[in-house]
């Protein structure tokens, strides 16, 4: 977990005075103002306390991600209404007293987990949702060219594709990478990350009248730890803007995400999943992929067409909201605020007609390196590996096993073919050379000549 630091995004640039208040949305002090219902939060707490065993006042408040001042109006109430009791105590402080459930509160529990099976931080508002997604929005971010060219370091790219990339970042709207496979069309989509700057928000779980969806993703999102106690990030003793109060623990602060999807995707991966067990959501891809990047890696190859993917997508990429269904039938607007990034090694006349590509809108075309870029990309590579390059060697790869086969160059070929000779040195116990003789033993593991 990356740790932030004063006006910093985690990725050394730093934050706008906007940004950066944004970070330290503070905490509710009252029921009132964390906006959702009293009986939510009840349920959730004696939910909480039902998992805990015995958990202390302080446990449970870290575990609904709110402070004690507003758990302790429900507690009042929880045990005025004799669904818990205090079993011990850590300390003096009242913040130290172990609660269980009474027999009352077990049915009560039980009762509440019927309703649903969510137990974990006190969601939001989806009215503050759309609020913050709002002044996050990637419009509001600009990338430039130092930035890109920091992000590709690693790569060896044209000219013009280097070109291409920042634009259709600081679009914040769609993207079609595509050319043949293993030139770097996936690691250009993961640099694309790297470009988006700044710390966001994202909230745990999101309240929709009174349905629970569940948006932070451990699998997904990079949160960002704090310096203060409990993940606070507490410069100069407290947060800008705020005076003493702490920043909202309902909400991660994160990295702007960045998601990739390949050939499993489905049209159900769009929509808001609704567990009939746990009677709670999940959000969808696009959902959790807000104010960041969503990539749809192989696209072409999913089980669903191409031109199913792209008609479910045509509102949201060009009106920049989504549309989405509750198991009630209601229908919900959300922000589709995010970079959509299709990558294919397909070719694009297969995937659909003009009409079809015309609703993406930027393309970059990934082609094969010449023979000048081949030869620096196994530079770069041997370096990498540990094993002294030889232009001798490089030209005779080049010589031997692609001008005389009519084999095109491909970007991966160097990595793989570099891995080879570690893998043949490993067994040998030998320190590997790129000299002829090991490029021959690689080589003749790695190419499959009749298909040439």
């Amino acid at each position: 977990m990356e740790v932030l630091t004063r006006a910093s995004t985690g990725d050394g640039r730093p934050l706008d005075q906007a940004a950066e208040a944004l970070l330290f949305l503070p905490q509710p002090e009252t029921v009132e103002e964390t906006g959702i219902d009293f009986g939510q939060l009840v349920e959730l707490s004696v939910k909480t306390i039902y998992y805990g065993g015995r958990p202390s006042a302080r446990a449970i408040a870290s575990r609904m991600a709110i402070p004690f001042s507003v758990l302790e109006e429900v507690l009042t109430f929880l045990k005025r209404e004799q669904f818990i009791e205090v079993v011990g105590s850590g300390g003096l402080s009242e913040q130290q007293y172990q609660y269980a459930l009474t027999s009352k509160g077990v049915d009560k529990a039980a009762e509440a987990l019927e309703r649903n099976q969510y137990v974990g931080a006190t969601p939001v508002p989806f009215e503050a949702y759309l609020d913050v997604i709002a002044c996050q929005a990637l419009e509001k971010i600009s990338v430039d060219a130092a930035v890109v060219d920091r992000a590709l370091a690693g790569l060896v790219l044209g000219k013009k594709t280097r070109s291409l990339v920042g634009p259709a970042v600081n679009s914040g709207r769609s993207l079609l990478l595509y050319g043949d496979p293993g030139n770097g069309k996936s690691s250009i989509a993961k640099a694309l990350g790297d470009m988006m700057p700044g710390a966001i928000l994202i909230p745990y779980a999101v309240d929709i009248n009174g349905q629970t969806v569940r948006v932070f993703d451990p699998r997904v999102h990079r949160e960002i730890a704090g310096g203060g106690e409990n993940g606070n990030h507490v410069p100069n003793g407290h947060p800008p803007g705020n005076g003493e109060r702490r920043r909202d623990q309902r909400w991660a602060i994160s990295r702007r995400p960045l998601i990739t999807t390949g050939g499993e995707l489905t049209l159900a991966d769009l929509e808001l999943r609704f567990s009939p067990v746990s009677k709670f959501y999940i959000a969808p891809l696009q959902m959790k992929a807000n104010c960041g990047v969503l990539v749809i890696d192989d696209f072409g190859r999913q089980l669903v067409l191409p031109k199913e993917l792209l008609n479910r997508w045509i509102v949201p990429m060009e009106a920049r909201v989504d549309h989405l269904t509750l198991n009630t039938g209601e229908t919900i607007e959300i922000p589709f605020e995010l970079l959509l990034v299709f990558s294919t090694n397909i070719p694009p006349h297969q995937l659909g007609d003009e009409a079809f590509f015309r609703r993406i809108r930027h393309k970059i075309e990934v082609g094969d390196p010449d023979e000048a870029a081949f030869l620096r990309i196994l530079q770069l590579v041997c370096a990498a590996k540990g094993i002294a390059f030889s232009m001798d060697g490089g030209r005779y790869l080049i010589e031997h096993y692609y001008l005389p086969k009519n084999r095109n160059f491909r970007g991966v070929h160097p990595r793989d073919i570099v891995d080879l000779l570690l893998d043949i040195g490993s067994f040998q116990r030998k320190q590997p050379q790129f000299t002829p003789e090991w490029i021959d033993l690689a080589c003749a593991s790695y190419f499959i000549e009749d298909q040439v």
